[in-house]
């Protein structure tokens, strides 16, 4: 968990957070000095329950600190919860409403999200979504990729098609490889995938997606592009969560590219975009 509190000029502003014997957590500013500007820009990576407290008080505090006058933005880079968009089955929560509900408790100029998962997440949180094709410009190692003859974009399943054809037509490339997958709506486990292409000799396919958590989609999707002979296979997604570790794509994937959107950990076959929003100009 990260969180950071920018002033307009760049300089932070400091704070400590404490967890009491009893699960409560607590935030205290270091720094109350008057502000040179009204706007505040809190950068966080909530990676637990604990962290989205803890972004719930810091706002407050700086409410309390400095008045209603300040203007916060916040950028979320990942969403929390928001893979669980609907309710699939009997009896689960509506967890990203939830979610969204909470982040209403903040009195916010902007709200920012990276690549969220669904278009629900920003319609519940109204929140401005930065697309992965202004990541991917970003970064010209991974553009210059994708960019090349040899490369193929491959997209993983269905939910994905919009997503990977506005990385497309952004970066103006010629093709896409499009998978299947099936799931079971109950335990949201994968129980079959395929990739819809024949011949791939000679390619580098570069598959892309929002979030790998364990990885056994683009395991699967892998072993079937070795199948038809590719050259090279590079996944970038923009939320890495890696909960199995990078060792699962040992022997199928050459490179892993993920942004700074959730804290990383050194590895040989990790590459990070560290990517920061630019929020407007203040009127």
């Amino acid at each position: 968990m990260s969180i950071q509190i920018e002033k307009q000029d760049g300089a932070m502003l400091s704070f400590t957070l404490i967890g009491f014997a009893g699960g409560e957590r607590h935030v205290q500013l270091q720094d109350l000095s008057p502000l040179k500007s009204r706007y505040l820009t809190i950068r966080a990576k909530v990676t637990s329950t604990d962290g989205l407290m803890d972004l719930l008080l810091i706002e407050n505090a700086l409410r309390n600190a400095f008045g209603e006058a300040v203007k916060v933005n916040l950028e979320l880079p990942y969403l929390p919860y928001s893979r669980q968009d609907r309710v699939t089955s009997p009896g689960q929560a509506f967890s990203l409403k939830v979610m969204a509900n909470l982040l209403k408790i903040m009195t916010l100029n902007q709200l920012v999200t990276w690549d969220c998962h669904s278009q629900t997440g920003t319609v519940l949180t109204q929140a401005h979504n930065v697309k992965p094709a202004s990541i991917i410009q970003s970064d010209p190692a991974l553009s210059s990729l994708l960019s090349d003859p040899k490369s193929v974009l491959v997209c993983p399943d269905k939910g994905a098609v919009d997503r990977c054809r506005v990385i497309q037509e952004t970066l103006k490339l010629s093709e896409i490889v499009y998978c299947e997958k099936q799931r079971d709506p109950a335990t949201g486990k994968i129980s079959q995938t395929k990739v819809l292409s024949d011949d791939l000799s000679g390619r580098c396919a570069v598959i892309t997606d929002d979030i790998c958590d364990g990885g056994y989609t683009f395991i699967k999707i892998a072993e079937q592009l070795q199948a038809k002979n590719v050259e090279r296979i590079v996944l970038f997604v923009t939320h890495g969560i890696f909960s199995k570790g990078l060792a699962v794509f040992d022997g199928l994937i050459d490179e892993v590219i993920t942004t700074n959107s959730l804290p990383q950990q050194p590895h040989a076959k990790l590459s990070v975009i560290n990517f920061n929003y630019t929020f407007g100009e203040p009127s």
